[in-house]
C-alpha cells in the first residue's frame, strides 16, 4: 500500500508530460503547416531563413571588424617596436664603438658608454620580448580570423544562393502538387471543390439522368399507365384476332368456290344421253 500513491503520482506526472509533449508537437506541426502547404508558405518560409542569415551574418562581420582592429592595432605596435629596436641597436653600436675607443684610457667616458650600452640593451630586450608575445598573439588570432573569414564568406554564398533556392523549391512544390492532382483525377479521386467547371457540367448531367430514369421506372409502376398499355395490347389482340378471322373466312370461301368449280368440271365431262 506505501507504494500505491508513489505510482499514482508517477502515472499523473507520466500523463501530463506526455499530454504536453504530445501538444507541444501538435504545435510544432501546425507551425511547420504554415510553411509547407502553399507557395505563400514556402516563400514565407525562405525569406525568415534569409533574415536570420543576414542577422548573423551581420552579427559575424561586425564581431571579425572588432577582432580586425584589435589584430590592426598589435601590428601597428609591432611596426613601431620594429622601428624601435633597429634604431636601438644603431645606438647600442654606437655605444660600443665609444666604449671601445674610451676602454683603459678615459674611465669616465667608457663608464658612460657602458651606461649607455647596458640601457639600450635592456630596452632591446624588452622590445625583443614585446615582439615574440605580438607576433604569438598576432599569428593565432590571424589563424582564427582565416577560419571566421571561411565561414562569413559560406554565410554571404548561402545568402546569395537563397533567392535561387526559392526559387526552385517553389518550382518542386507546385510541380509536385500538380503531379499528385493530375493522378487524382485519373483515379477519380479529386473532390467537388477541385474539380473543374466541366466536371461538373459532366456530373450534373449523370445525375440528371439518372433522375429520369427513376422517374420512367415510377411512371410505368402507375395503375392508370399500366391500364392504358393493357387496353393498347387488348386493342392490338382484337385486330389481330379480327384479322386472322376475316383471312380465315376469305381462305374458307376460296376453297369452298374451288371445290364447287371442281364439281361443276366433273359434271360438265360426263358424257350425255
Amino acid at each position: 500500500m506505501a507504494d500505491e500513491p508513489v505510482g499514482i503520482v508517477r502515472a499523473i506526472f507520466r500523463f501530463f508530460r506526455f499530454w504536453n509533449w504530445k501538444k507541444a508537437r501538435g504545435i510544432i506541426d501546425a507551425a511547420d503547416r504554415q510553411f509547407t502547404g502553399s507557395v505563400e508558405g514556402i516563400s514565407a518560409a525562405f525569406d525568415i531563413h534569409q533574415d536570420q542569415l543576414i542577422r548573423q551574418f551581420r552579427g559575424l562581420r561586425d564581431a571579425i571588424s572588432e577582432v580586425e582592429a584589435v589584430l590592426e592595432d598589435k601590428r601597428s605596435r609591432l611596426a613601431k617596436l620594429n622601428d624601435e629596436e633597429k634604431d636601438l641597436l644603431r645606438k647600442r653600436e654606437g655605444a660600443l664603438a665609444l666604449a671601445e675607443q674610451s676602454e683603459g684610457k678615459d674611465p669616465v667616458e667608457y663608464a658612460k658608454h657602458e651606461a649607455a650600452f647596458e640601457r639600450f640593451q635592456t630596452r632591446i630586450d624588452e622590445i625583443e620580448a614585446l615582439q615574440q608575445r605580438l607576433e604569438t598573439e598576432v599569428g593565432e588570432a590571424s589563424k582564427t580570423m582565416s577560419k571566421y573569414m571561411l565561414q562569413l564568406q559560406k554565410m554571404q554564398a548561402e545568402i546569395e544562393r537563397l533567392p535561387q533556392k526559392k526559387a526552385e523549391a517553389i518550382a518542386d512544390y507546385v510541380s509536385a502538387k500538380q503531379i499528385v492532382e493530375l493522378n487524382d483525377r485519373l483515379q477519380g479521386l479529386e473532390s467537388s471543390i477541385d474539380r473543374g467547371p466541366i466536371a461538373a457540367v459532366l456530373d450534373a448531367n449523370r445525375q440528371l439522368t439518372a433522375k429520369a430514369r427513376i422517374s420512367e421506372k415510377l411512371a410505368g409502376a402507375d395503375v392508370r399507365v399500366q391500364e392504358a398499355e393493357y387496353e393498347k395490347i387488348g386493342k392490338e389482340a382484337t385486330a389481330k384476332g379480327k384479322l386472322r378471322d376475316m383471312l380465315n373466312a376469305r381462305k374458307a370461301e376460296k376453297e369452298a368456290a374451288a371445290e364447287g368449280a371442281k364439281e361443276q368440271k366433273v359434271k360438265d365431262d360426263r358424257p350425255k344421253i
